[in-house]
């Protein structure tokens, strides 16, 4: 989603997804098809094949990628009994928070703090 997001009117060929993210192209394929379903990415037809952003990718909350996969949400499950009620209510809560970050951070904001990462200088040697 960053390096799609990072030039949004950009068209993406699968091959360059999978030489950048290390994968054949059937499973960037795989990976991305339930994107392309929500509507976050479009899939390109040609001789090439590929993805461009969706229509409000770089608004959206990463809660809404994440979701995609079925990401965990803020709600505590059923508890327990003694120490694995108490773990998990921290958990509970920790996940609460997660998601609190989820819902307020956008695909922007990352392509945005991934961005300012590729142009910081490195000084150490």
């Amino acid at each position: 989603m960053v390096e799609i997001g990072s030039d949004p009117n950009r068209d993406r060929s699968a091959a360059e997804m999978a030489a950048l993210l290390a994968l054949s192209r059937e499973s960037v394929h795989q990976l991305l098809a339930p994107y392309v379903r929500a509507g976050l990415l479009v899939a390109v037809r040609g001789r090439t094949g590929g993805y461009r952003a969706g229509a409000g990718l770089l608004e959206s909350p990463l809660s809404s990628v994440l979701a995609v996969y079925g990401a965990p949400s803020g709600r505590a499950r059923a508890a327990e009994k003694g120490l694995s009620r108490i773990v998990e209510a921290v958990e509970s809560e920790a996940a609460a928070a997660r998601f609190a970050v989820y819902e307020r951070w956008t695909v922007g904001d990352l392509v945005a703090r991934h961005r300012a990462d590729r142009h910081v200088i490195d000084w150490e040697i």
